[in-house]
């Protein structure tokens, strides 16, 4: 409550102010509801569109399953051999052949493991290994089987015999008669025998190139004979439907 004065006289005939007493003033609109200026209001609720939260849950589920799929894969690896030469069909594996490189685990595979190396060197490929090629039980065995009817020649060639050109297995070729050095050259057609190269090396000791070759059972004997005197050349095919 608040003081007011009000006059009274005194003995002089003037007038002295008493104090009275007057009521309190009625709160203001603002002070009765209890809102005062500058007063913080409350945040404002925002609204979230179910498809925003639709596609973060999405990528939350496809981003654990790339983790779990990198941990279950990429974390459990499979050293495995492979070539670190080319290696051709027919030759024999041994160990400067042979490398390591890491797979995925999991995978259905035939390939030999790093654990297993002792077990392929000495073995024979069966097909054509270019280097980085994956040693499997599919190109790698005990040795090249030959259809029935078929036999192996060894031919032993000098660098003049055979096409300045690498023989590869597979190749088609044909073993053709030839005459005596300096001689003169046959009237007719020389006697040729149609095969199929197995393997060829280089012999370092004689300088010359032993080729093995493919040929029809019956023929093995007339080839083997003529390869023995020397006269005889190496032609190249091309392949079956060229």
């Amino acid at each position: 409550m608040t003081e007011q004065i009000s006059p009274e006289r005194t003995s002089t005939g003037t007038r002295r102010r008493t104090p009275r007493l007057s009521r309190p003033l009625k709160p203001t609109a603002a002070k009765a509801t209890g809102t005062l200026r500058g007063a913080v209001r409350p945040p404002t609720k925002s609204r979230r569109r179910p498809a925003v939260i639709a596609a973060g849950v999405a990528l939350a589920i496809v981003g654990g399953l790339g983790s779990w799929y990198y941990a279950s894969t990429v974390g459990n690896t499979v050293t495995v051999l492979s070539t670190q030469t080319d290696v051709a069909r027919g030759a024999t594996i041994t160990s400067a052949d042979l490398t390591t490189l890491q797979i995925a685990g999991g995978q259905d595979t035939p390939a030999f493991t790093a654990a297993q190396a002792t077990d392929v060197i000495g073995q024979t490929a069966t097909v054509d290994l270019p280097a980085g090629t994956l040693v499997t039980t599919a190109n790698v065995g005990e040795g090249i089987s030959i259809a029935a009817g078929q036999s192996i020649v060894g031919v032993a060639l000098t660098v003049a015999q055979l096409p300045n050109y690498p023989l590869a297995a597979g190749d088609r070729v044909r073993v053709v008669d030839t005459p005596i050095a300096q001689g003169d050259p046959p009237a007719t057609s020389p006697k040729s025998f149609v095969a199929t190269v197995f393997t060829s090396r280089f012999d370092e000791g004689t300088g010359t190139w032993v080729v093995d070759l493919v040929v029809p059972a019956q023929e093995a004997a007339d080839i083997a004979a003529r390869s023995a005197t020397g006269r005889v050349a190496l032609i190249l095919d091309a392949p079956k439907g060229e």
